[in-house]
This record gives structure tokens, sequence and C-alpha cells, in this order.
């Protein structure tokens, strides 16, 4: 009688910590899936803006606001500001020299 008590004992203890193990496993999974999903938002919204300031740049005569509204229009919901220097626009930071012509264009961490 002792000995069964003690193996259910040892595999109901076995069962509740692989529970725990695969508990943690899964909400970590989420965790993990959630942080791609929004890295791979800010990925897909800094190509957009990118590609689209290139295609407002080919443009021979491209001024300051046809680069800031191509830029704009790619990702719309976000307004620009200026901070350290660029123009941030969504993920996409725009420098512009005195003359109103793109110099410079980085992506935000």
């Amino acid at each position: 009688m002792r000995r069964s008590t003690v193996a259910i004992a040892g595999l109901a203890a076995a069962l509740l910590v692989s529970n725990a193990w695969w508990a943690y496993r899964l909400l970590d999974a989420g965790v993990t899936h959630t942080y791609q999903s929004a890295s791979l938002e800010e990925s897909q919204q800094a190509l957009a803006q990118s590609l689209a300031v290139i295609k407002a740049v080919a443009v021979s005569s491209h001024t300051r606001q046809a680069v800031i509204d191509a830029a704009k229009a790619a990702w719309p919901g976000v307004e620009p500001f200026e901070k350290d220097g660029y123009l941030w626009v969504g993920r996409l930071g725009l420098r512009f020299n005195a003359a109103g012509r793109l110099v410079e264009a980085v992506v935000g961490a």
C-alpha cells in the first residue's frame, strides 16, 4: 500500500511540474509572437515609407513637402515631428538641407 501511494504522489508531482512547464512555454511563445508581430509591422512601415520616399526623390524636381507627403501617404495615420535635426514621419527620419533637398534618411530604433 505504501509503495502505490508513493508512486501516485510521484506521478502527480511529475504531472504538475510538466503542466507548469508547458504553461510557461505557451506563455513565452505568446509573448514572443506579440513582439515579433510588432517588429514586423514597424519594418513594413519603414519599408513602405522608404520606397515612397525613393519614388518621390526620383523625380528631379522633388520638394521637401512632396517627400513628406509621400512618406505620410505610404503609412496613413502618422504625423511628422522634428527631433534631433530630423523630421520623423513614422519610423523614417528625414534630414533636409537649407534648399529643401533630402540629404539623409534613417530608420528609427
